[in-house]
């Protein structure tokens, strides 16, 4: 793999690795408020794997001349698409629509759209943090990830990646 692409890779792999963590952290009821320095990040290593795909010809993509995305990554990655929903709609519905905030009298509240949908003990304010972090580090990770397998889909249907690849059909003649 070649520097630039090996440095993009590992980089949308740490992030990933970051984002897991959070997220794990997030069921200890632990919100790791730190992990938003990571969206910029995100953005960058998005727009270079944008970049990369479009480098690759079209006929590429699905000739099985060039290198062959593994079936594991496919798989994965609709795993990883279904995850984000489900992540997604299950904080949703415990947060009860709501964003947990500290009001100027020091209430911890649940709100959403200005209307204060119930009061919150310290503990639950804890959780309903987590469960907010938990959302946006589920949306990271697998945005990381997928920005990952992309890169190991470019080297694989470009490069020397392509000296390795088999052809299917031409295995059984």
């Amino acid at each position: 793999m070649p520097t630039s692409l090996r440095f993009l890779f590992l980089t949308s792999l740490l992030g990933a690795a970051a984002c897991a963590a959070a997220h794990v952290l997030t069921f200890a009821d632990i919100a790791f408020y730190p992990i938003y320095l990571f969206l910029p990040l995100l953005f960058l290593v998005w727009i270079f794997a944008v970049w990369q795909m479009r480098r690759v010809p079209r006929k590429n993509l699905i000739s099985e001349i060039f290198g062959d995305v593994p079936r594991w990554m496919k798989v994965s990655s609709a795993l990883l698409f279904a995850y984000v929903f489900i992540n997604f709609f299950a904080c949703i519905y415990l947060l009860d629509g709501g964003n947990p905030e500290r009001m100027s009298d020091q209430r911890l509240v649940l709100k959403s759209k200005g209307k204060i949908l119930r009061d919150l003990t310290p503990a639950e304010f804890r959780h309903a943090e987590a469960v907010q972090i938990r959302m946006l580090t589920g949306h990271l990770l697998v945005f990381f990830t997928l920005a990952g397998f992309i890169f190991h889909a470019c080297w694989l249907k470009t490069g020397p990646a392509m000296a390795n690849a088999k052809i299917s059909s031409l295995d059984s003649v």
